[in-house]
């Protein structure tokens, strides 16, 4: 009997200590357990700041690359343009500008732009000064690519030898209020230039009252008839005074060049040739200012597209 209740009293205390131990060891707090569990790494790593990220995940990946910009022909044209080959070079430059406009309200945009990023003229006198920058052959230092021909001729800066002054826009039509600049005034071979005139530029003809085609000419070549409407459609822009008209000849002191639809058909026709992007990029250096009909040539279109049937049908062509 007594050794019985002495085995139960052992067991009874047994199973106390046993209890106690136990509670103990389960009040441990998290901090002092010799290892964290799985889940409470994973809460670690899933509760840390993005900011802390090793590797950023692909959505932040995606932001942190910065898409290039448009071009200014990019929502506008599908025709291929200077613009597209120099990318994002001079978006800034056309910052100021709204080119969703078209017509008269493209045309005071684009004359607002030009008056403020012309900062100087050389001067109808001062241009031989300027012509091996603007028209240099780059195969041949101290020579010019003559304008018309495309004639590689050596050029000191004087203007009597081989090479004079082409008015683009002729004196007699108002091309004396742009003379002096560079974006309109081009050089050529003296023998070449008298075959013009102050002719308007029409299709299929040689010089006559009637109009004039550098293609048309034995030293001419066909690009010319592209670069000729460029530089035409930039002294309108360089002048409020100068107009275009749908006419095949004018009157002297009419501040008129045409024929219109013949200049936009050619813009259209001739790519962009590398000697108007060369001179393009030595006139902005020299005179801060561009010609926008270069570096986009569907403005032509948006600006004069509509003025009349003939304008319409060539201009339908191209999307813009």
């Amino acid at each position: 009997m007594k050794k019985s209740l002495i085995n139960t009293i052992l067991v009874l205390s047994i199973a106390i200590l046993t209890g106690c131990n136990s509670n103990e060891k389960s009040e441990l707090p998290p901090s002092l357990s010799a290892g964290p569990s799985v889940v409470e790494d994973s809460e670690s790593v899933s509760t840390l700041p993005p900011s802390l990220s090793t590797e950023p995940s692909e959505k932040q990946e995606s932001a942190s690359t910065s898409a290039p910009l448009p071009s200014i022909s990019e929502e506008t044209s599908t025709l291929p343009s200077y613009n597209d080959q120099l990318g994002s070079a001079f978006d800034g430059y056309y910052s100021d500008v709204n080119l969703n406009t078209t017509g008269t309200a493209l045309l005071s945009e684009l004359r607002s732009l030009n008056s403020s990023k012309r900062k100087f003229t050389p001067g109808y006198k001062q241009l031989g000064n300027y012509f091996l920058q603007t028209d240099g052959d780059p195969e041949k230092p101290g020579n010019i690519i003559a304008f018309y021909s495309g004639t590689s001729v050596s050029f000191n800066g004087s203007f009597s030898g081989n090479v004079n002054r082409e008015h683009v826009w002729p004196n007699s039509h108002g091309g004396n209020k742009v003379e002096g600049d560079l974006h309109m005034t081009r050089p050529t071979i003296a023998s070449e230039n008298g075959s013009r005139g102050n002719s308007f530029y029409v299709e299929g003809m040689k010089h006559s009252s009637n109009g004039w085609d550098p293609a048309m000419e034995s030293f001419g070549l066909e690009e010319y008839r592209g670069i000729s409407a460029r530089i035409i459609f930039y002294c309108v822009i360089a002048s409020n005074s100068l107009k275009l008209v749908e006419a095949e000849k004018g009157s002297s002191g009419d501040d008129s060049m045409g024929k219109l639809s013949d200049l936009l058909k050619w813009n259209l026709e001739y790519d962009i040739d590398e000697t108007e992007i060369r001179r393009n990029e030595a006139t902005l250096g020299i005179q801060g200012n561009r010609n926008p009909f270069i570096d986009d040539r569907s403005l032509a279109c948006r600006v004069w597209g509509d003025t009349n049937d003939a304008t319409r049908s060539i201009c339908q062509k191209a999307k813009y």
